[in-house]
């Protein structure tokens, strides 16, 4: 279940230490936006001032200085989403191709968003697929979450059953952790599967919901792309 830890100079000290020499896989997103760079790792820091970030390309649109961002941290089996802001960048010169640009975020504040690996998994063969509910005109029906993006998702559904594309419907989930997930949504794909438990198939593009749960999504999904990057590097 994600909550939120209070953690004195210290303790931030040591969590940036062990980040840096376990070489943690790191990720970066401005707030309010679904692009995600990833990819990234500590490799240094000035102590109360900044952290910095490689792993980034010469070719990467970095934000601009003052940018607030959502900085995700994979230790161990927790995954910490801390803000922050984009500081000057570590920036060789244009004819030295040899050394990629460093980013440099401010020093964390003392409250930091901490999520277990596991409750950012969706679909995944080691855990069950969470539960939706699909509303289409006046009728309702309970699905299975197989799969979800920022802009949209795939349901599983144990009954067959008739939607014309693009109709439009309310779907709503609840996150690890209790945050409910309720949103328009646009019916993209559908398609029915002969000999499986959820033989009806959605793919729904996600459409209003309010600020709060897109941005709560935004950091779920940022969390989950973090944890699936050190499942790729280390061939899990």
């Amino acid at each position: 279940m994600p909550g939120f830890r209070n953690l004195n100079r210290e303790e931030l000290l040591e969590l940036v230490q062990r980040a840096r020499e376990s070489s943690a896989p790191a990720s970066v997103r401005a707030v309010g936006s679904v692009r995600l760079l990833g990819g990234l790792h500590i490799s240094g820091f000035e102590t109360g001032i900044a952290v910095h970030l490689s792993g980034a390309k010469r070719r990467d649109q970095l934000p601009v200085k003052g940018t607030p961002v959502i900085v995700s941290i994979l230790l161990g089996d927790e995954i910490l989403c801390i803000q922050s802001h984009l500081l000057d960048a570590i920036l060789a010169d244009e004819s030295d191709t040899l050394f990629p640009p460093i980013l440099r975020v401010d020093w964390p504040s003392s409250q930091v968003e901490v999520r277990t690996r596991g409750d950012v998994r969706v679909a995944t063969p080691d855990l069950p697929p969470l539960s939706a509910k699909l509303e289409i005109k006046d009728k309702v029906y309970f699905a299975k979450l197989l799969n979800l993006t920022e802009t949209g998702m795939g349901l599983g559904l144990s009954e067959k059953i008739m939607v014309d594309l693009h109709a439009q419907v309310e779907v709503e989930t609840d996150l690890p952790g209790g945050l409910r997930i309720r949103s328009t949504g646009n019916v993209r794909h559908l398609e029915w599967l002969d000999d499986d438990p959820a033989p009806t198939r959605l793919g729904i593009v996600l459409g209003c919901m309010t600020d709060q749960a897109r941005e709560a999504l935004r950091r779920f999904i940022q969390a989950r792309r973090t944890d699936r990057s050190e499942n790729l590097r280390s061939g899990i």
